[in-house]
């Protein structure tokens, strides 16, 4: 149901039909959904941290790499570009991690259930919340790698035809 949404969006990233507005909306809700999601009790730790220089690290590669792949494109607009499909990801990404998040859970349950004490140790209950972190500011940034890969390679179609 939202899928076909995503591939309206990214259609009209290719045939350059996207306003500086969408792009401004598109920006304040990736960033109210990144604020609601660091006040989520359980979820962030607060201060500065490792983790933190870990993610500022991490941003900087995935920045670094969509600005190389953009600087072939035909139309100017990095950041326009940048921001739908930040948002686009980092719902994706929201959604997968939900469902993983959930399947974990319900292993972690049925486990405990049938054989109590099992499942205390590293493999659920010691990973660090900045390693969770790390993983998923990666996986981000490869699947927004790869959507501007995919969206400029489109735009290179349209602008030779």
């Amino acid at each position: 149901m939202i899928w076909p949404l995503f591939k309206k969006l990214e259609k009209k990233l290719i045939n350059n039909q996207f306003s500086e507005k969408t792009g401004i909306l598109y920006l304040v809700s990736l960033l109210l959904m990144v604020t609601i999601l660091l006040n989520v009790p359980g979820i962030h730790s607060g201060g500065l941290s490792s983790g933190l220089i870990l993610n500022l690290l991490i941003c900087a590669w995935g920045v670094g790499r969509t600005l190389e792949i953009n600087k072939n494109s035909p139309y100017d607009d990095y950041l326009k570009k940048f921001m739908s499909l930040s948002f686009i990801n980092a719902v994706k990404l929201c959604a997968g991690l939900l469902i993983f998040t959930l399947v974990l859970k319900a292993i972690k349950y049925f486990t405990e259930f049938l054989s109590p004490g099992l499942m205390q140790g590293p493999i659920l209950d010691g990973v660090p919340k900045f390693v969770i972190g790390a993983i998923a500011s990666v996986i981000f940034f490869i699947m927004l790698i790869n959507s501007f890969k995919r969206v400029n390679a489109e735009e290179e179609e349209l602008s030779t035809n």
